[in-house]
């Protein structure tokens, strides 16, 4: 007699949040195509780079004088049209009065999506790219590695996307629409990863 194993229905972006309701805050969830994944603590490495990266923008941002902000971890509001996603990327710049609302935790319009990855989710990290492009104002996503010297950089462009590697420790990041343009190494600084300066 064969035996019939049934796969549990796919949750929608709003059953996801539902449930969200009833977890603690400090727990991270994310809804990765209909499956509820809760993400383990990120490691100190994982958390000094999104933090170097929230730093470097944000002081970019700053010095343009933008109407934008960066945050860590949000909510995003991919779009009506992406039913089983639900991310919440590590670094983010949005609209600088999307955090003037009062207990929202949601962001509707994003222009960067950043995702520190690590062994956990690295196998969710593609598709999450792959729902990031079709947000209509995300801009820039990017993924960097946090075992390895590596930043993978999705561009916006008007004949669609363009993708370009860097893995050299003085490349540049460059991401005009903020004023930012640092080295790869600076991703880095305070890891195991960081440049030994020359003697």
């Amino acid at each position: 007699m064969a035996v019939v194993q049934r796969t549990p229905p796919r949750l929608s972006v709003e059953l996801f949040r539902g449930f969200l309701e009833g977890r603690p805050d400090e727990e991270r969830w994310e809804l990765i195509d209909g499956v509820a994944v809760m993400m383990p603590p990120p490691t100190l490495a994982h958390q000094q780079i999104a933090s170097n990266l929230l730093r470097l923008l944000y002081d970019a941002i700053d010095r343009g004088a933008l109407a934008l902000t960066v945050h860590q971890r949000p909510g995003v509001n991919i779009g009506p049209s992406i039913e089983y996603y639900d991310p919440e990327p590590d670094v983010v710049v949005m609209d600088a009065d999307a955090p003037r609302v009062p207990g929202r935790r949601y962001a509707d319009r994003f222009y960067l999506a950043a995702e520190i990855v690590s062994d956990s989710d690295r196998r969710y990290v593609e598709s999450k790219r792959g729902v990031y492009r079709l947000h209509e104002t995300c801009k820039y996503i990017l993924t960097v590695q946090q075992d390895r010297l590596e930043v993978r950089i999705d561009v916006r462009t008007n004949s669609g996307w363009d993708e370009q590697l860097l893995t050299n420790p003085d490349d540049l990041l460059t991401l005009p629409d903020f004023g930012l343009s640092c080295k790869v190494s600076d991703l880095y600084r305070g890891t195991a990863l960081e440049p030994l300066p020359v003697r």
